[in-house]
C-alpha cells in the first residue's frame, strides 16, 4: 500500500505551458510569426489555497522506516506522523521505495557522466554549469554571478535548487510590506497596456486631456459621475470606457510597483514612479521568470494574479514545480496527464475519450498521470501540504543539509507496459499547414488561421495497441527570413520533413553550428567582464547551454535506407529539441525543427534513455573553428565538441504526419521570395541551398554516422 496523494493541492507544474502552444532554432530571427489562435485544450487551475485537508499516509504507516543513524552517504529522511526522521536509504530501496535526490548537486539524467564500454569515465562537462546556474552561483559561461544577481531560469529548463528556494522562503516570510499592496486594484484589470518611452509620454498627455474634456462635459451636464455621462449621452460612452480603463490600469500599476519593490526586484532609486522604464521592465520579467509565468514583461492577467497572491504561496508553487522535476526523474516517469490530447475529439466536439491500456487480464485501465502522482507522494512523505509546512521544513534544515539530503518515498506502481525495453514510438502531427506566402505586395499580413496546431505525441506499443503517454504542443517549419549567398535577406519556406524517420542519436548539451546563412550580428554579444561590456563571440546561440539553438537536449531525425552493405542513415537537419525561447513556442514557426520546452525535452529524452537500450558515446569531438569579421572587429569561434552523445540500439521510430494543407499551394515553394517593400540590388534570385546545413541542423552533420540528405 503506497502513500496516498495530496488530492487538494493544485498541480503547480509547467504543464499549462505545454498546453498553450509552441515554434527551430533561432527564435530571435526576424521571421513572420502567426498570431496564436485560441486553443481548446483544458487548462490547469491557477495556484490556490487548498480547500480540504490533505490525505496523509495512513496510521500505521506501512512505508515508515525505523529511525537510524547511518553514514551520510546512506542517509535519507521521511516525515512520519508529522515528525521528520533520518532513515537508512539502503533499507528503503530494499523495501521498494525510491530515493529522491533533494541535494543542491542534482542534475537530470541526460547530464550525468557516462561510462564507455571499457569502463572509462565519459564526463558530461555541462553538468557543472547546470548545477552552478541552479544554485545562483554562476552564469551560462560558468563565471561567478555578480553580487546580488539571481538566475531565474525555471522557464528555460533549469529549476532552482532547494537551497535557492529555501532562501526565498526565509527572505519572504520576513517581509512586512506585502500588506501594503491593494490586491483588489491589481485584479480590477485584465492587463496593463505599456508603451515605449516616447509613446508613453504621448499617451499620458492624451489621457490627461481626455480626462479634462470629459470632466468638463460632466460638469456642464450637471451629472455626478462619468458613468452617468456615458449613460446620458452615448457620444461619450466610448471615451468614458477608455478613460476609466486607463485610470484602473494606472491604479493597478502603482500596486505593481509596490509588489515588485516589496519582493526586492525593483530598485526604487533607479525607477521613475509611474513609468514603464528599463528597471520596471527588468523587474517584471524577473518576477515572471521567478514564478513560472509565461509572459515577457507584459502585464498579462496571469502576471497580475501571481502578484496578488501571497509571497509564500508563490514560493510554495515554485517548490512543487521543483519537486515535480525531481520526482519525474527519480521515477523515470513521463506521463503527465496530457495523453488525453492525443485522443481524437468525438463527433460534434464531444470530449475526448480517456486514453487506456490493456492489462494482462484484458481490462482497459486509464493511462495515469505518473508525474503528478509521484509529486503528490513526494510532498506527502515530506509533510508538505501548505506554505507553512514548507517554511517549517526549510527552517529545520540548514543550507549544509542540502549537500546530501534525500527522501525515501514509495512512488505509484508503474503500469504493466513499463520496462527496460519499451516499444516506444514518436509521432508529430503537423496540424493545419499553410504553404501560401503570408504577405501581400504591400507587406500586409494575410490571414492564415489554424485550428489544429502541431503536436508531439509519444506512444508505447503494447498488447496490439498504440498507447499515448504524452501529447505536447510543438512546432513545424514555416516562412522564415534567411541571409542568401548574395548577402541580402529573403523569405524562404523552411519545411519540416514528412514521413518516417528514426532517432538514432540523442545529444545532451548539444552544439549547433551556424551555417553561412546566419547573420553575423547574431554571432556576437556583449558581456559583463571586469567592469565593462566588451563584445565577445556569442556561444549562447551555438551552445552548449540552455540558450542554444537546441536547448539542453536534442534527438536527431535521420532517414534509414537499406543498402546492399547494410542500413545507411541520412541527416536532413531536422531535430526534436528543447528551446529557450518559451514565448515563441505559442503558435509561431521554426526552421523545420520540432521544439519542446526545455524541461519537457529533458524529461522526454531521459525517459527514452531509461527505457531503451542505449550506448553511451560521450563527448563527440568536433574541433570547429571559424574566423569572421563584423563591425570592424575580427572574432574567432571555437567549438571543441558537438555535445554528449547516446546511441539508441535499435533506433526509435519517429514519424511526421503531413497534416491538413490549407490555402492554394499544396506543395511548399522551394525558391526565395523577396521581402515586400525591400529594394534588391539584382533582379535575379540567388540559388537556394537544399542541403542539411540550410535546415535547422546548421553547418555539418550532427549525426556522426549519417550522410547528407537522402535521394
Amino acid at each position: 500500500m503506497g502513500v496516498l496523494p495530496l488530492r487538494s493541492v493544485a498541480v503547480y507544474s509547467l504543464l499549462p505551458a505545454l498546453l498553450a502552444g509552441v515554434a527551430c532554432h533561432r527564435g530571435r530571427s526576424g521571421s513572420p510569426a502567426q498570431a496564436p489562435a485560441a486553443y481548446s485544450a483544458p487548462t490547469l487551475p491557477a495556484p490556490a489555497a487548498r480547500v480540504e485537508e490533505p490525505i496523509l499516509p495512513p496510521r500505521p504507516d506501512p512505508d515508515a522506516l525505523p529511525e537510524a543513524a547511518p553514514p551520510a552517504e546512506h542517509r535519507a529522511i521521511q516525515v512520519v506522523a508529522g515528525k521528520e526522521r533520518v532513515v537508512d536509504a539502503e533499507q528503503a530501496v530494499q523495501r521498494g521505495q525510491t530515493l529522491v535526490d533533494l541535494s543542491d548537486g542534482w542534475a537530470p539524467y541526460i547530464l550525468q557522466d557516462g561510462k564507455a564500454a571499457d569502463g572509462a569515465l565519459l564526463p558530461n562537462r555541462y553538468r557543472a554549469v547546470f548545477v552552478g546556474l541552479a544554485n545562483d552561483r554562476s552564469d551560462g559561461d560558468g563565471q561567478a554571478l555578480p553580487p546580488g544577481e539571481r538566475n531565474y531560469l525555471e522557464l528555460y529548463g533549469i529549476p532552482p535548487s532547494l537551497s535557492v528556494v529555501r532562501a526565498r522562503f526565509l527572505a519572504d516570510v520576513a517581509r512586512t510590506c506585502e500588506a501594503s499592496v491593494d490586491k483588489a486594484r491589481l485584479l480590477a484589470v485584465d492587463g496593463i497596456e505599456t508603451f515605449g518611452h516616447t509613446t508613453e509620454k504621448k499617451e499620458a498627455n492624451k489621457h490627461r486631456l481626455r480626462g479634462l474634456r470629459l470632466e468638463a462635459a460632466r460638469a456642464k451636464a450637471g451629472l455626478a459621475t462619468l458613468e452617468e455621462l456615458a449613460g446620458a449621452d452615448p457620444r461619450y460612452a466610448g471615451e468614458v470606457k477608455t478613460h476609466l480603463r486607463v485610470e484602473a490600469e494606472r491604479a493597478a500599476f502603482v500596486e505593481v510597483e509596490k509588489r515588485l519593490a516589496c519582493e526586492g526586484l525593483l530598485d526604487a532609486a533607479k525607477h521613475k514612479p509611474g513609468t514603464y522604464d528599463a528597471p520596471m521592465r527588468s523587474a517584471v520579467l524577473d518576477f515572471q521568470q521567478k514564478n513560472g509565468v509565461f509572459a515577457q514583461a507584459d502585464f498579462t492577467r496571469a502576471t497580475l494574479e501571481a502578484m496578488a497572491r501571497p509571497l509564500l504561496a508563490n514560493d510554495f508553487a515554485t517548490l512543487r514545480r521543483v519537486l515535480a522535476e525531481r520526482a519525474a526523474h527519480a521515477g523515470n516517469f513521463v506521463e503527465d496527464g496530457t495523453a488525453i490530447l492525443a485522443m481524437p475529439l468525438g463527433k460534434h466536439g464531444k470530449p475526448r475519450a480517456i486514453p487506456t491500456y490493456r492489462t494482462a487480464e484484458g481490462k482497459a485501465v486509464p493511462v495515469p498521470d505518473l508525474v503528478g502522482q509521484a509529486t503528490d507522494a513526494l510532498m506527502a512523505r515530506l509533510g508538505l501540504a501548505s506554505p507553512e509546512d514548507a517554511l517549517a521544513f526549510f527552517r529545520r534544515h540548514s543550507e549544509s543539509d542540502f549537500r546530501w539530503l534525500r527522501v525515501a518515498v514509495r512512488f505509484p506502481d508503474p503500469p504493466e507496459y513499463y520496462g527496460p525495453k519499451m516499444d516506444l514510438v514518436a509521432e508529430i502531427d503537423r496540424g493545419d499547414v499553410w504553404y501560401d506566402f503570408p504577405f501581400d505586395s504591400k507587406g500586409n499580413r494575410l490571414p492564415q488561421p489554424r485550428t489544429r496546431y502541431p503536436t508531439f505525441n509519444l506512444y508505447v506499443r503494447w498488447r496490439g495497441e498504440k498507447v499515448p503517454l504524452v501529447s505536447w504542443r510543438t512546432t513545424i517549419g514555416g516562412w522564415r527570413s534567411e541571409l542568401a549567398a548574395d548577402g541580402e535577406e529573403y523569405f524562404r519556406y523552411k519545411d519540416s520533413d514528412v514521413g518516417k524517420r528514426v532517432w538514432r542519436h540523442i545529444v545532451s548539451a548539444p552544439v549547433w553550428l551556424p551555417p553561412p546563412s546566419s547573420p553575423l550580428a547574431s554571432m556576437v554579444k556583449t558581456k559583463w567582464v571586469a567592469g565593462g561590456y566588451p563584445r565577445v563571440v556569442n556561444y549562447d546561440e551555438t551552445g552548449p547551454g540552455f540558450l542554444s539553438a537546441y536547448g539542453l537536449v536534442a534527438g536527431i531525425h535521420v532517414q534509414a535506407k537499406q543498402r546492399s552493405q547494410g542500413v545507411a542513415y541520412f541527416d536532413n537537419g531536422i531535430r526534436t529539441h528543447g528551446s529557450f525561447d518559451y514565448m515563441s513556442l505559442r503558435g509561431r514557426f521554426s526552421h523545420g525543427c520540432h521544439r519542446l520546452y526545455n524541461n519537457l525535452a529533458v524529461r522526454l529524452f531521459s525517459f527514452v534513455l531509461g527505457h531503451r537500450h542505449a550506448k553511451v558515446l560521450g563527448p563527440m569531438a568536433l574541433g570547429f573553428r571559424r574566423v569572421f569579421y563584423w563591425d570592424g572587429e575580427v572574432y574567432e569561434m571555437r567549438l571543441p565538441t558537438r555535445g554528449f552523445y547516446y546511441e539508441l540500439e535499435p533506433p526509435l521510430p519517429v514519424e511526421t504526419l503531413k497534416g491538413t494543407i490549407a490555402g492554394q499551394l499544396q506543395q511548399p515553394m522551394t525558391e526565395y521570395v523577396r521581402k515586400p517593400g525591400v529594394t534588391y540590388a539584382s533582379s535575379k534570385l540567388p540559388t537556394v541551398s537544399t542541403g542539411p546545413e540550410s535546415k535547422a541542423g546548421g553547418g555539418g552533420h550532427a549525426d556522426p554516422s549519417a550522410e547528407g540528405r537522402a535521394p
